[in-house]
């Protein structure tokens, strides 16, 4: 039976899944195939490499507090609040170097999410798309307002999370019978009615991608429907859902290296607690 794991996305929130995945490798469990979006998609990473080691999560925590990394002056000087330049250079090469090799050669398969602006919808890229530079996995970490559109096998794009906040129902899709599902809000988190940004404000910075800006109008309602799939799939004994034991209440945007490392060990303590149900689901 096929099992895949799925990442919601969420900023600085998802250290939270880092240290869900930190615990998950720790306990040698693995996926054939994993699906994540935005902040999830760039912990898929390190977990199918198998870099996530908690002194690997608590270093990459040290370098999350730069400027470099995340700063007002990132989106003065290049357009995007994120540092992806840093991110997916210095940092991926010499600082922290990822494992190419080990990533390529695993078995367990990776669906990156992103937003294609030009039909409003989630498009997702497997392993063999993904270049050195990985630029879809950049794509679906790019925030709309605070990063510049990504230019991507022919497609332009922005965060996954716009259209797609919660890949389950691509996992389904896939033929997945059943998933684990790994959430960055804890049990009572709905969004509420309003969206992000007015159609006013989303028309000026993105009027040449109208069903873009239909889609992040509808984004609230996405999520919550999204959740209702979760839900749904755990009442049916199909998923089995990690998500944080009680509130994490930071920015999305968080430097604090000891809010970050609270959160990346609650992500810990809680994929812990959960590998008795865990284990008796996957068997």
């Amino acid at each position: 039976m096929s099992i895949g794991l799925v990442l919601e996305g969420g900023g600085m929130r998802g250290w939270y899944t880092a240290g869900v995945l930190t615990a998950l490798t720790e306990n040698g469990i693995d996926f054939p195939c994993v699906y994540g979006i935005s902040a999830g998609a760039s912990n898929a990473l390190n977990y199918i490499s198998k870099q996530n080691t908690r002194d690997f999560g608590r270093a990459m925590i040290r370098y999350s507090a730069e400027e470099r990394y995340i700063s007002v002056s990132n989106l003065q000087k290049t357009g995007s609040l994120f540092g992806f330049d840093f991110i997916f250079g210095e940092l991926f090469h010499s600082l922290l170097p990822f494992d190419y090799e080990t990533f390529f050669d695993s078995p367990v398969q990776l669906k990156v999410g992103a937003t294609d602006l030009k039909t409003g919808q989630a498009v997702f890229f497997d392993k063999a798309q993904l270049d050195e530079e990985m630029t879809a996995v950049r794509a679906s970490c790019s925030l709309p307002f605070l990063s510049n559109i990504v230019t991507y096998r022919g497609y332009e794009l922005l965060d996954g999370g716009c259209t797609m906040p919660i890949p389950i129902e691509r996992s389904i899709f896939d033929g997945n019978e059943r998933s684990v599902i790994v959430l960055t809000r804890d049990f009572s988190y709905r969004k509420g009615p309003n969206p992000e940004f007015p159609r006013s404000v989303l028309h000026v910075k993105y009027g040449d991608y109208p069903l873009f800006v239909d889609a992040m109008m509808k984004r609230p309602e996405t999520y919550n429907n999204e959740l209702d799939v979760c839900r749904r799939q755990e009442k049916a004994g199909k998923a089995f859902v990690i998500r944080p034991s009680s509130p994490i209440v930071i920015s999305r945007y968080e430097k604090d290296p000891e809010k970050l490392n609270k959160i990346y060990e609650m992500g810990i303590h809680d994929c812990e607690n959960s590998l008795n149900n865990l284990n008796k689901f996957l068997n």
